[in-house]
């Protein structure tokens, strides 16, 4: 019961950041949710790590991605959430670089896989929105992320 609670508000935050956040470059509008219709799951959360200063995916992160679009191709009325992410590892413009980096390479790592680029919301935070808190130059593998979230929308 707390593993589901902690993936529904990280699943909300998610949602928040890439409909809110000033960087976020989407193809089509973001949907609109009422409090009754909301946003179900689909599929899971998941994540795609990185080593640190590198962007490339790696062969876990493309068995990843075939998943998602596993997820995807079985899930009618779908939207993609995909947020980089970057340790404190260092300075913060170069992280948020980064972060964005990630986030296009995932992205486009689906949409060559198969999933409509207009499904997919993307947005990347660098270093400010961090699962495990570190000090500047801290490497941390669990920072060093893409988080990719796969909603099914309620009709």
């Amino acid at each position: 019961m707390f593993q589901s609670a902690k993936v529904l508000r990280t699943l909300g935050a998610m949602l928040a950041i890439s409909v809110t956040a000033g960087c976020a470059e989407q193809a089509a509008p973001s949907p609109q949710y009422s409090s009754e219709n909301g946003p179900e799951l689909a599929g899971a959360w998941y994540q795609i790590y990185f080593e640190t200063d590198k962007s490339d995916i790696n062969a876990r992160g493309k068995m990843i991605v075939d998943k998602v679009v596993s997820v995807v191709n079985s899930t009618e009325a779908t939207r993609v959430t995909v947020i980089g992410k970057a340790d404190r590892v260092g300075s913060p413009s170069a992280n948020m670089t980064l972060s964005h980096r990630r986030a296009n390479q995932v992205r486009d790592a689906l949409v060559s896989a198969g999933v409509p680029a207009t499904l997919i919301d993307t947005s990347w935070t660098g270093e400010g929105k961090q699962e495990v808190a570190t000090a500047n130059d801290e490497a941390d593998q669990r920072n060093r992320v893409v988080d990719i979230t796969v909603i099914k929308l309620a009709h």
